[in-house]
């Protein structure tokens, strides 16, 4: 009796031979995650090279919980007691996987973020080559508002242009003064926040910018108009042939579409503009969410 209940505890050949190979798998994406970790790390160290980043800002993610985590794994695999091994594995792996999930969309997303600024401060000095011209040094001190002011208005203009286009490179829809105050060429300003917020104030009254709040901490930069976006997020509905209703949450996860990090609010406004030039229906949903649905030309 004892031995045919040892036996009905035993872990199938097949069960186990699945669990392994799962493993494997994980083992793979564990892989993969620690060679994108090391690209990250790179990055880090060119921007930082740069100075387009300062070494502060150096984020470090840690896999030795995901590696004992595996550990565990292995040791349940190993054992020989039965079907709570089984349980035990299974409420492991999916811990596993989804850690493991998790900690790929921040390093991929830090990762991105850093090839963004890289590649956005890359494409400013192309552009505006002063920059780091040492001749041009007297361009991150502000003229003198009363004494010097055809120079004042002259360093504001041209320095409105390069936010513009920093925002534009780096696929930025919102700026945080905060976060510009370390971000190069921004930080190199004697006094960075003051010039920050005139530079941001000059993109206003040109119409291209919007402080999000009284208090001044973020600013919306229109490098494209919302009329722009709505043909953008128009063709790109047609040419992946998405007829049925589209919601928001479908356009977020368009990550490799400039439009998928648009501010809520301006999404709105874009269904009702493909719905004024007939492109679109908005619908409204049972929660109050909008969804819009396209019309085929």
């Amino acid at each position: 009796m004892e031995r045919q209940r040892e036996k009905s505890t035993e872990v199938p050949k097949e069960v186990k031979e699945r669990a392994e190979k799962e493993l494997g798998e994980l083992r793979k994406e564990l892989s993969r995650l620690r060679k994108i970790k090391k690209e990250k790390e790179q990055l880090e160290i060119e921007a930082a090279q740069k100075q387009i980043i300062k070494e502060d800002e150096i984020k470090t993610t840690e896999l030795n919980y995901i590696e004992e985590q595996f550990d565990k794994l292995e040791d349940i695999l190993s054992s020989k007691i039965g079907e709570i091994d089984q349980k035990l594995y299974r409420q492991h792996a999916k811990q596993v996987e989804a850690e493991l999930q998790n900690l790929e969309e921040e390093i991929v997303g830090e990762k991105g973020l850093i090839e963004k600024k890289i590649t956005a401060y890359e494409n400013l000095v192309k552009s505006y080559p002063w920059l780091e011209e040492e001749r041009k040094k007297f361009m991150y001190t502000m003229p003198n508002k009363k004494q010097s002011k055809n120079e004042y208005e002259s360093w504001k203009i041209e320095w409105a242009k390069v936010l513009f286009d920093y925002a534009r490179f780096a696929v930025l829809h919102i700026i945080y003064i905060r976060e510009l105050n370390s971000q190069k060429p921004f930080f190199d300003f004697t006094k960075r926040e003051q010039y920050i917020r005139e530079i941001a104030e000059e993109l206003i009254s040109q119409n291209q910018a919007k402080w999000l709040s009284k208090e001044k901490k973020g600013l919306r930069v229109y490098w494209k108009t919302l009329e722009s976006w709505s043909k953008e997020i128009y063709k790109w509905c047609y040419d992946n042939g998405k007829l049925e209703p589209i919601m928001i949450y479908e356009l977020r996860e368009a990550t490799q579409e400039d439009f998928s990090s648009l501010p809520l609010e301006d999404l709105e406004e874009i269904f009702k503009i493909l719905a004024k030039n007939r492109k679109a229906k908005i619908l409204k949903l049972e929660n109050g969410q909008l969804a819009f649905k396209i019309k085929l030309e």
